[in-house]
């Protein structure tokens, strides 16, 4: 759902009124993404978030937080630790695209961190699992730093980082290397067919090994204001 909402904005940079014909190239892409629908008819996304309600194994809510240059999105995953498998799904992800007026990377990370921990404090309030363990990933040392410090930050970072210690635990928050972040997929977009070759939904494969195998990186802020 990216691609529309980028061509939407850069309309509103033309100042393109409703009424007037779009600009070649933006109606070319536009088609391109319209034709490309009906190949979503081909994926399938099991409902199902707990293999087996009888033993439902060890649960964790796992948020995933990443920005690129044209927008900011987080995901949410339930992972079901069981005896003999461990499997993870998708319950929600949201994508927003970054603002017309230009921002730094690590802003976008931040905004991307709000936007996770909204979502962990929903999902879990909504399916009534509020003392379900939450691991919080990014991928943004700059971001990680704003919200673990305990300096007096510029009032962009200081309202962001308020909302985010009001809504999760600041000891929740940890670092992944950018290639293993799933929210990637959304802040960049993609189409159909990667989308269905990824499989997306179920998490990443690191996710399904054990905690001890998990990508852990020592990391220092390299803040870009």
């Amino acid at each position: 759902m990216l691609g529309p909402k980028v061509l939407l904005q850069e309309c509103w940079k033309l100042k393109v009124s409703w009424d007037t014909e779009l600009p070649t190239s933006i109606s070319k892409k536009f088609e391109r993404w319209r034709k490309e629908l009906s190949k979503l008819n081909k994926i399938e996304i099991p409902r199902c978030l707990i293999p087996s309600r009888n033993a439902p194994g060890n649960l964790t809510f796992h948020v995933f937080c990443d920005a690129s240059k044209i927008a900011y999105a987080a995901c949410v995953f339930l992972r079901c630790e069981s005896e003999n498998s461990t499997t993870c799904q998708l319950i929600q992800a949201r994508c927003r695209v970054a603002p017309m007026k230009s921002l730094s990377i690590p802003r976008l990370e931040l905004l991307a961190c709000s936007i996770g921990a909204r979502l962990s404090q929903s999902v879990s309030s909504d399916m009534k699992l509020e003392n379900l363990p939450k691991i919080i990933w990014s991928d943004s040392a700059d971001a990680l730093y704003w919200i673990k410090g305990t300096e007096n930050w510029a009032p962009f970072a200081y309202n962001r980082v308020k909302e985010i210690r009001s809504l999760t635990n600041t000891e929740d928050w940890y670092h992944v290397p950018g290639p293993l972040n799933a929210a990637d997929l959304p802040s960049r977009g993609c189409n159909v067919e990667t989308l269905a070759m990824s499989r997306w939904w179920e998490g990443m494969d690191w996710l399904k090994r054990p905690p001890e195998e998990w990508p852990k990186s020592n990391v220092t802020p390299d803040f870009v204001i």
